[in-house]
């Protein structure tokens, strides 16, 4: 995504500032505040051990076949090796997406947004570095917008698909280098949700030790135990706020951004930068991508991956809506899939090459009416 530095160091600085503030900010204990009346406990819990954790569980074992991949690679470059690099990266993107309707706590604190998934990527840079006699290492390509999911992914494919080429010796040592970066960020990803001592994976722990590095969140109990003492959530709306908002910005993000502003440039003549703006345009995945960000709010609505409105979870976003007013709930329903069949359905493939025309508009206006009805949740407060 695109990322202006300034911006992320004083959210980052100001979300630290906020997990740590003083104890009369934190959590009340008396769960609910005077707006929504209602015990999140079962939603707040469901929704971090089901979408939210899963979701990293399903990254961080992605990364970890990612890893595996590109060092068969490097010790054998056949074309099915690059071929099979390809595909974990495409499969890694899949949870990383679905992830984007809750890039709040370990994702904010620690800054790893940016740091996986920088966009535009700086190609100049990367093509300098690896045209240098530098020693391709972390800190050398510690720049995010050098390292992450498209540098990789600038590395690998090309038109979409798989490159036919042989990589050089240096591209190899910068694809084993930025796939390091990936694997250890996507790590402190999950461990900063699930804290240090629930660790259950020994790669993750291996890798932690020789990175001589520790979770420094547990995030997961910190939202579960909103409303209560000790939690940065002073109420459990606020919580309940908070996955509102995860969903609303990627909704508008997707729908403004991620598609309008190609959109926008190619309208205007700038078919070049256009392009350029396209994110995931190298491997041509830029559509599934933006379908899977509208996963990511499904799933967080319906409270689970892979469910939605048939097979809805009692302990829900969409129980606690359909309670107070079903046609709402049917309503951010219809919005939620009206908005995915726009991108995965309607939108012709790739992006980069059908940047503008009447599915594009539908499905810009499909996220911005999104945004607008999944925002009515908070007038459902008392």
């Amino acid at each position: 995504m695109n990322k202006n530095k300034i911006f992320w160091l004083i959210a980052v600085l100001f979300a630290a500032f906020s997990f740590v503030s003083c104890e009369d900010e934190s959590g009340s204990g008396d769960g609910t505040d005077d707006g929504y009346g209602y015990d999140f406990s079962n939603i707040i819990k469901t929704y971090v051990d089901n979408v939210v954790v899963a979701t990293y569980t399903d990254m961080k074992d992605r990364a970890t076949d990612l890893y595996d991949a590109v060092v068969v690679y490097e010790e054998e470059q056949m074309q099915d090796n690059l071929n099979a690099v390809c595909a974990a990266w495409r499969a890694m993107r899949i949870p990383w997406e679905q992830s984007e309707g809750f890039l709040f706590g370990p994702a904010d604190l620690l800054n790893l947004d940016p740091s996986l998934d920088s966009w535009p990527l700086d190609k100049g840079s990367i093509d300098r570095i690896l045209n240098s006699n530098l020693e391709i290492t972390s800190d050398a390509i510690s720049s995010s917008n050098v390292h992450g999911f498209h540098a990789i992914e600038y590395l690998i494919f090309a038109e979409g698909d798989p490159k036919t080429t042989i990589l050089t010796d240096r591209e190899i040592q910068y694809l084993v280098a930025a796939t390091e970066y990936l694997r250890l960020d996507t790590y402190q990803l999950w461990a900063n949700w699930v804290g240090q001592d629930d660790i259950d994976d020994d790669i993750v722990l291996e890798v932690f030790e020789e990175e001589e590095i520790e979770a420094k969140y547990n995030f997961a109990e910190n939202f579960k135990n909103a409303g209560k003492a000790g939690s940065t959530f002073k109420f459990q709306d606020d919580a309940i706020d908070q996955i509102v908002e995860g969903c609303t910005t990627i909704a508008d993000e997707v729908g403004a951004q991620k598609i309008g502003g190609p959109n926008g440039l190619a309208i205007a003549g700038n078919k070049e930068q256009a392009v350029l703006e396209v994110e995931s345009w190298y491997s041509w995945n830029s559509i599934e991508d933006y379908a899977n960000n509208i996963v990511s709010i499904r799933n967080s609505y319906f409270g689970g991956r892979g469910l939605t409105a048939g097979n809805p979870s009692a302990n829900s976003l969409s129980a606690f809506v359909k309670s107070k007013n079903t046609a709402l709930d049917t309503e951010i329903t219809n919005a939620i899939e009206k908005a995915y069949n726009a991108i995965a359905e309607g939108m012709d493939r790739p992006f980069r090459n059908n940047l503008t025309g009447q599915k594009v508009e539908d499905a810009k206006d499909a996220c911005a009416e999104l945004v607008l009805i999944f925002e009515k949740i908070k007038t459902l407060k008392d």
